[in-house]
């Protein structure tokens, strides 16, 4: 989640987020607001989950082109004006999957 302006542009995990925990969404727009400080911490078991979630991630679209699907992959993390720039693009060309 970030603010931009006046607007906040959510992510598809800050929506998956709220489906889970609406409190957390809450607490999201505080840090984006500036009110609160995002928490840190560091914990090796996430780092391992987050690879994991990469390898998959990757082995999937690797699977759906394989399928011969239309896949467009957007390189990057968060919401940022050329990410939505060049999600907009994969849209407009028909890709089937934006990854």
């Amino acid at each position: 989640m970030q603010k931009e302006g006046s607007s906040i542009l959510l992510s598809a995990s800050d929506l998956v987020g709220h489906l889970h925990c609406r409190r957390l969404t809450a607490l999201d727009i505080e840090v984006a607001n500036g009110k609160l400080e995002k928490p840190a911490y560091w914990d090796p078991f996430q780092e391992i989950l987050q690879e994991r979630g990469r390898r998959h991630a990757e082995g999937n679209i690797e699977h759906l082109k394989a399928s011969g699907l239309a896949v467009a992959v957007i390189e990057g993390v968060g919401v940022h004006k050329e990410t939505l720039a060049r999600t907009r693009e994969a849209m407009e060309a028909g890709a089937e999957v934006i990854a």
